[in-house]
């Protein structure tokens, strides 16, 4: 399995589509702080505007990460390949939701980075907590896009469609379930019903998390468990078991 995964990793990482959108997005916050920056620009600006960029993570760089993981070797059928000399169906999941994670977190890194380099570059004095507000934006967004991947795996190995799973990653990713979902849950008659259930969608816990460590300095491990536990165990073992009990498409 660490032979299909590294090989993987290296197609992804020689792919041009891939790095261009890894430099687009590298690229685009650097317009952002052209644009932004003016002799009256704050610490405290550079890291609310960089806090609302890397919001755009999952959406921009997770999407080609889903595509680049999913999308190619579900239309080159590489997959049932990979299956037909031996590698067995929960390793294939596995094997995906690996690559995703690694990918995910080595773009981030690189752009954690940038983000951290760049008031040096502007003379930017950040104190501690910004700086601690800033990496903890980038977890935050790259738990996001690992457990929308992780959910919309479950469509694409259930119809081993990886169009479908695409659609599903761009609603979740872009916020349109979580606005549609709030709308709905978040009317008075639900909240008296059942209470308010928003504040347990994945993105809503993630943030909840970050600003409560930034306001008293406690990491609250039992929610972020709990969060990872829905939303990226419980889909990966769906995913397992709808692909172990679909007949293989060719």
């Amino acid at each position: 399995m660490s032979n299909y995964v590294l090989a993987d990793i290296k197609r992804i990482c020689h792919k041009k589509s891939f790095l261009r959108t890894i430099g687009i997005y590298i690229g685009l916050f650097c317009i952002m702080m052209f644009i932004y920056f003016n002799p009256t620009y704050t610490a405290d600006a550079y890291v609310a505007k960089t806090t609302i960029f890397l919001g755009f993570f999952p959406l921009f760089v997770g999407l080609t990460v889903f595509l680049s993981v999913f999308y190619d070797d579900f239309k080159s059928k590489s997959i049932q390949v990979a299956i037909g000399y031996g590698l067995q169906r929960h390793k294939v999941v596995l094997s995906k939701v690996i690559e995703s994670i690694l990918l995910i977190f080595a773009s981030i890194f690189c752009i954690g980075i940038l983000t951290l380099l760049a008031p040096v570059v502007l003379g930017l004095a950040l104190n501690q907590t910004q700086v601690i507000e800033l990496i903890l934006s980038v977890i935050v967004e790259a738990l996001r896009a690992v457990g929308y991947i992780c959910i919309s795996a479950i469509p694409v190995f259930y119809t081993q469609n990886a169009v479908n799973g695409t659609i599903v990653y761009v609603l979740l990713s872009s916020r349109t379930v979580m606005l549609l979902a709030t709308m709905i849950l978040g009317q008075e008659l639900f909240v008296n019903m059942i209470g308010d259930m928003t504040k347990y969608f994945y993105t809503s816990q993630l943030y909840s998390i970050r600003s409560a460590f930034l306001q008293n300095g406690t990491w609250d491990t039992s929610t972020m468990c709990a969060a990872l536990s829905v939303y990226v165990v419980l889909p990966v073992v769906i995913s397992v078991f709808s692909f172990e009990k679909k007949e293989l498409k060719f």
